[in-house]
């Protein structure tokens, strides 16, 4: 869904519970996975103050990977904003508008079926990957409100609330509270200029607090580490969208024509 690198929503988004394992990411021997399970400590979900335009566009006008650090105070963020564009067969303006017009058809082509809810009306569920961070390990979901303005000329979402699902080795010393994480996700689609595809972007951006004796790393790793986060949402997130939207778009152009 996003080109280049990104978490997290999760965002990251952006860069988003544990959906899948992905062992050559996290680099885990299975003792210590049953250790980091046994040891939770999940934050309490939280919910996002609503999005002004401002805030959108200061995401959606990111291109790449984003790393910010204030070393004194402890904050970090991280993220990537990446253009979305995928050709849909046999589709022209009008058909492409109508299928952005589908909030239910839209959540499904973004995200893995099997990672995905609807929680409420236009709002979705969706999981991430177990992701490690030194001694942090992050199995995230974040709700995401999808909607479309001007009759499918634009489709856009945007996180409501989320869960980091923290788990933290023992012996740390700090609490999932602590660690103070935020994640953004926000994203917008419309049809191509062509109108047979659709064009736009998505971005994400985690925020929190680093205990310590984490601010005694090099920048250098830590922006390795989260780069290799970004990039694996990324790539979970691209591949996903691209396979779900020629199929989904498929799927409503037959319901069309059998109506």
């Amino acid at each position: 869904m996003m080109s280049g690198s990104s978490i997290i929503f999760l965002a990251a988004i952006a860069l988003l519970l544990s959906a899948c394992d992905v062992d050559a990411f996290t680099n885990q021997s299975p003792s210590r996975r049953a250790l980091l399970k046994t040891t939770a400590l999940n934050a309490r979900p939280r919910q996002r103050k609503p999005w002004s335009e401002r805030e959108r566009q200061t995401i959606l006008g990111r291109n790449g990977e984003h790393f910010k650090l204030d070393r004194m105070r402890g904050n970090i963020e991280f993220g990537s904003s990446s253009r979305i564009q995928t050709i849909l067969d046999g589709a022209n303006e009008d058909s492409v508008k109508r299928w952005l017009s589908d909030d239910k058809q839209i959540a499904m082509s973004i995200w893995d079926p099997k990672l995905i809810k609807e929680v409420e009306p236009k709002v979705y569920r969706l999981k991430c990957m177990t992701l490690m961070f030194v001694t942090i390990q992050l199995a995230p979901h974040v709700d995401v409100r999808m909607y479309e303005e001007g009759q499918g000329s634009m489709f856009k979402l945007e996180s409501v609330a989320f869960d980091p699902n923290i788990q933290i080795l023992p012996g740390v010393g700090v609490s999932a509270d602590q660690l103070g994480i935020l994640i953004d996700v926000v994203g917008e689609l419309y049809p191509s200029r062509d109108g047979k595809g659709v064009d736009g972007k998505i971005g994400f951006v985690t925020k929190g607090e680093l205990p310590p004796p984490m601010r005694l790393l090099p920048e250098q790793a830590l922006k390795s580490s989260l780069g290799t986060i970004n990039r694996t949402i990324t790539n979970f997130a691209i591949d996903n969208f691209q396979r779900g939207a020629r199929s989904k778009f498929q799927e409503f152009l037959l319901s069309e024509r059998t109506a």
